[in-house]
């Protein structure tokens, strides 16, 4: 097998081991919305290892933003009588500021509508986005784990291929 169609086969066994693996896992320890841990499994996931911690480090960081910018501004505005529109406006504007000067995590935009369209009726906005943050967690751990094992198998097979190819040339080369 080529390292190209290793790489090819390797992605596709990442992206779907990691959407599948976060899910279980999100659902295993209770997490309310394992879609989220499944998407970010997926989304991590780049061609190259460096790519992919760079991602995971902007979907963390940008998680993380976006659910401190929908408390910050969820709590007040519900206290006073605000709806969902007026959180997402006045939350994403905020975000789309920082994200405009940080592109790498402009994830923050649209985690402040998740955490208010996923709020459960007497469950605090904190605890909402705690679990919101903990689900894109597990799954960028997972899809980034997932990554780094998979690079480690794709490096072995390449150099034992190669280590293979040498001995052969060798005996070729003494007989």
């Amino acid at each position: 097998m080529t390292e190209d169609r290793a790489r090819e086969l390797a992605f596709v066994f990442r992206c779907s081991g990691a959407a599948t693996l976060s899910f279980l896992l999100a659902q295993a320890v209770g997490l309310p919305h394992p879609v989220w841990a499944a998407m970010t499994g997926v989304i991590v996931g780049q061609e190259k290892l460096g790519d992919t911690r760079q991602a995971t480090l902007g979907r963390f960081v940008g998680t993380l933003l976006g659910v401190a910018i929908a408390v910050l501004i969820g709590l007040p505005a519900e206290w006073a009588g605000a709806g969902n529109a007026v959180k997402i406006a006045l939350s994403v504007a905020l975000a789309a500021v920082i994200a405009r000067r940080h592109p790498l995590v402009k994830v923050c935009m649209w985690t402040c509508p998740i955490v208010f369209l996923t709020a459960t009726p007497g469950l605090p906005l904190w605890h909402v986005g705690l679990n919101r943050g903990a689900e894109v967690m597990l799954g960028g751990v997972v899809g980034t784990l997932l990554h780094l094992l998979v690079e480690i198998m794709i490096g072995k097979i390449v150099y034992h291929r190669v280590v293979d190819e040498g001995a052969a040339k060798n005996e070729r080369g003494h007989t």
